[in-house]
């Protein structure tokens, strides 16, 4: 296996939108096809807050990812480094006061794409490995959030959730779905104030937010949204490898040499291993 690298199975629709946005989108976990992943404890939808992109670093084509995520095997697997983000240096917009703040921390997504018209994502992503991983496959997901999760009451009455291990909940995934051996990048994002145009160091802000982001995942309020883009490295996109699925159509294959040459023109196209062996349904 090529070191670190990973893949992706989707469609030549997806490949599309990806290579033209210059994004890879993060999607709620209570919209992934394993529907236990999204947990309910004490209250609270997780599925909700944790956005994810599933890869795999398994470099050996796999036959039932390219049926399942790739339209009857006609799409295309993507080949990426293991970090294609475009990581740059957070810093606050000028227009923004009261922030201090020294030296430079590497971010997927800048200031203002942390903080959304309706939810903040926590970086969490500044230490790689709370940001990425392995999935670990188990035998309940379930027991693994009851094991983690906890409310608790202050001794001024006010409750307080209790979360161990907050960044790996959204890599575990049953055991029958251990034939993806899937890699996976995670956000915690939870419901925010709108953002004042000075910026979150805005006094009457600044008092608040604290509470309110912890209130909301106490009250289970929703985030406001479906997904969230981060943006890759360009790269990245010069380092992609676009193999066709097994099953791929003349015309599919047009679509994706004239998407390439317009939008990656350094990445490079290759054929499945698997083509001229997998008879297409109804032949």
């Amino acid at each position: 296996m090529p070191a670190n690298r990973i893949y992706h199975y989707t469609s030549v629709d997806s490949l599309a939108l990806i290579l033209k946005t210059r994004n890879l989108r993060f999607i709620r976990l209570d919209c992934v096809d394993d529907v236990r992943e999204a947990q309910r404890h004490i209250g609270i939808d997780f599925g909700k807050y944790f956005f994810v992109s599933c890869w795999t670093q398994e470099e050996t084509e796999s036959i039932p990812q390219w049926n399942m995520y790739s339209r009857e095997m006609q799409g295309v697997r993507l080949e990426l480094p293991e970090h294609p983000f475009a990581n740059a240096p957070l810093r606050p917009p000028g227009r923004w006061s009261g922030i201090g703040w020294e030296g430079d921390i590497d971010s997927p997504l800048s200031f203002e794409a942390l903080w959304g018209p309706s939810y903040f994502v926590v970086p969490l992503f500044f230490k790689r490995d709370f940001f990425a991983g392995p999935v670990l496959y188990v035998a309940s997901v379930e027991d693994v959030y009851a094991r983690s999760i906890r409310r608790e009451v202050l001794p001024s009455g006010a409750v307080t959730v209790k979360i161990d291990a907050l960044p790996m909940l959204p890599r575990h995934k049953s055991q029958e779905w251990r034939f993806q051996k899937e890699y996976r990048f995670s956000l915690f994002v939870l419901p925010s104030l709108p953002m004042p145009p000075e910026g979150p160091g805005a006094q009457a802000f600044s008092e608040r937010i604290g509470q309110h982001l912890s209130q909301s995942l106490i009250d289970n309020v929703d985030p406001g949204i479906k997904y969230i883009d981060v943006p890759l490295d360009p790269s990245a996109l010069r380092d992609l490898v676009v193999r066709v699925g097994p099953l791929c159509t003349a015309g599919s294959q047009a679509c994706v040499e004239a998407l390439i040459s317009r939008f990656a023109p350094d990445a490079r196209i290759e054929s499945s291993a698997l083509a001229g062996s997998i008879r297409p349904r109804g032949h």
